[in-house]
């Protein structure tokens, strides 16, 4: 894809425990989609076969850098930090923190709340019935880097689908290499309004996803829930039918 969209990439070609693979063109998952050219826009419609966006970020997000309207592309705002009622967290905030201790404590808190905070949870159930509402197009999901929102909004896909821990952690691991360019240059930019090499560390931090992070998200899953299926069912009304359609739209032999 287009260096345009950072950390873009299809799911499609993944395989899961019975070796069905994960249909291409149809689960894309990215940073924001700004001020995408028309070359790009063409791309994404016709090769990819794009239908409908659905953008996890806050309002002031979106009005920093708003997504680039695609004619004929259903764009859907699903705020998921504001149904958790989570205060607005800017990179200077994160810069602030003056410690990678105090960023890693704060993304597992993010991370909790994914899982159990009860607006997460309404916003992944209206997640859930978008995805499965596109039966013939493809939906790309994205919030602003890509890395968190949107990766656990990956994992639980993949793992409704059946792809076990090793692919799903590939997967969320791959925004590390995809996102270093975009990082090195927004920590350049904080370098450069005064910040000292601290509080760069600790943006820097903020920047990446790490194992433990997913680790905490699905552990918690595991405790409370005993699977994924069964937190899908009890927490996003999400039951065997749903789940069954799911891997019948998303699946190939």
């Amino acid at each position: 894809m287009n260096r345009q969209i950072t950390n873009f990439r299809d799911l499609g070609g993944i395989k899961n425990k019975e070796g069905k693979t994960v249909k291409p063109k149809k689960l894309l998952r990215s940073g924001h989609l700004v001020n995408l050219d028309k070359e790009t826009q063409s791309v994404l419609v016709e090769t990819f076969n794009l239908t409908r966006i659905i953008d996890f970020r806050r309002g002031f997000e979106i009005s920093e850098s708003p997504d680039t309207p695609i004619e004929e592309v259903e764009y859907i705002n699903l705020d998921l930090l504001g149904k958790m009622n989570a205060k607005n967290s800017s990179l200077a905030d994160f810069a602030k923190l003056k410690s990678v201790e105090a960023v890693d404590k704060h993304m597992l808190g993010v991370y909790e709340d994914l899982i159990l905070n009860p607006g997460a949870q309404e916003g992944f159930t209206e997640f859930m019935d978008y995805i499965l509402g596109n039966k013939d197009g493809a939906t790309i999901f994205h919030c602003f880097a890509g890395k968190d929102r949107t990766g656990y909004a990956s994992a639980l896909l993949l793992s409704l689908l059946d792809v076990d821990k090793e692919a799903i952690y590939k997967d969320f691991l791959i925004t590390n290499t995809e996102r270093k360019s975009a990082n090195d240059s927004l920590v350049q930019q904080f370098r450069e309004q005064g910040f000292n090499e601290e509080q760069l560390e600790s943006l820097a931090t903020a920047l990446y996803v790490k194992e433990d992070y997913l680790d905490h998200a699905l552990n918690l899953i595991e405790k409370n829930f005993g699977t994924t299926e069964k937190y899908a069912a009890q927490c996003l009304n999400f039951d065997e039918q749903k789940l069954a359609e799911l891997r019948s739209i998303y699946l190939a032999n």
